[in-house]
């Protein structure tokens, strides 16, 4: 039987986030995700906005960074 587990890759050790129901000793497969960014991408950055957006653009500096969740 195959369970998914969510866990934490940190400091080489994965970490599981809770335990595996009936499995004691198993081998296992891991997949690293992509690492998301905490900046804006660059093409966001550049975007020079149009007439019609112009009370949005006025507000670009006050823009929160993207952010990755936290499990």
């Amino acid at each position: 039987m195959l369970q998914t587990i969510l866990g934490i890759y940190k400091n080489g050790k994965v970490e599981l986030t809770e335990v595996p129901e009936g499995i004691t000793e198993s081998q296992v497969f891991v997949t690293f995700l992509a690492a998301k960014s905490n900046t804006w991408p660059e093409i966001i950055i550049q975007y020079e906005g149009t007439e019609e957006n112009i009370i949005f653009e006025s507000y670009r500096d006050e823009l929160s960074a993207p952010t990755e969740i936290e499990f």
